[in-house]
């Protein structure tokens, strides 16, 4: 089984995934050193908030699809040619900022799979991997939109009974979360904490795979115990900085 038919089976079965993201730092040395643990099922390239676009994305999709490993790339919004264009290149998978409506899952399915499921154009140069089958296309792409508003809440059982076939699993942004809750950057108030476990619980419900952005071990720790199955886990400035600091509070006192 390869890592893509390995991701797509602990989303199926709600079995514990770990990702990683590429935010600052758009290089591919760095990247295929994260990319060769064996326990990092996809790294994410956020084209929302980092460096990443379309073009420049281009080099870390070549890196990800030689080794094997799943990329899933955060597109800047769900609009078709967004999504389409950045399966064209090579990514696996998209996940959907800022999801609290049907039409932007009827979007991202159409950018991410080809007829009859959606209307994505063939022609992308790097849309199949090598060997790939047209028929095998769909089974192993994903999508995963994020909650990150009491609107998306809200709407998400409606989403999972009209798309759920199509979402790889359902993450929730903590950050955006906890502006629209009312208590911005507060990701541990007592109303982020309802509202994660309202999200984790309704997919609990429809048997989906649900996740969140894990800013460190204690937090991943914490999701885990209220029912995430998917860790997506810190960003490459986050290491950096941690990896910083560790060596200059090594020598400080030198």
């Amino acid at each position: 089984m390869n890592k893509y038919e390995s991701l797509k089976n602990k989303f199926d079965k709600a079995e514990k995934v770990v990702g990683t993201s590429m935010v600052m730092f758009n290089n591919t040395l760095i990247l295929e050193k994260i990319a060769k643990r064996d326990d990092v099922d996809f790294i994410l390239f956020d084209a929302e908030h980092g460096v990443f676009d379309a073009q420049n994305i281009i080099p870390s999709l070549q890196v990800m699809r030689l080794l094997g490993i799943p990329s899933i790339v955060r597109a800047q919004d769900s609009e078709y040619y967004l999504v389409a264009k950045l399966i064209d290149m090579g990514a696996d998978g998209i996940m959907i900022p800022r999801t609290e409506s049907l039409e932007q899952l009827k979007t991202a399915v159409d950018g991410l799979l080809f007829a009859p499921d959606g209307r994505k154009g063939m022609g992308g140069v790097a849309q199949m991997r090598a060997g790939e089958k047209y028929a095998d296309f769909p089974k192993t792409r994903f999508l995963l939109p994020q909650i990150e508003s009491p609107e998306g809440i809200k709407l998400l059982p409606e989403m999972l009974e009209k798309y759920g076939k199509y979402i790889s699993a359902v993450i929730v942004g903590p950050y955006d979360m906890s502006v629209a809750v009312g208590t911005p950057c507060d990701i541990k108030s007592p109303e982020m904490t309802s509202a994660i476990q309202q999200v984790f619980d309704t997919c609990k419900k429809y048997g989906k795979s649900t996740g969140i952005f894990c800013d460190d071990e204690e937090l991943a720790k914490k999701y885990r115990k209220m029912g995430a199955n998917v860790l997506w886990m810190a960003t490459d400035r986050d290491y950096f900085v941690r990896g910083v600091n560790a060596f200059l509070d090594g020598v400080k006192d030198i």
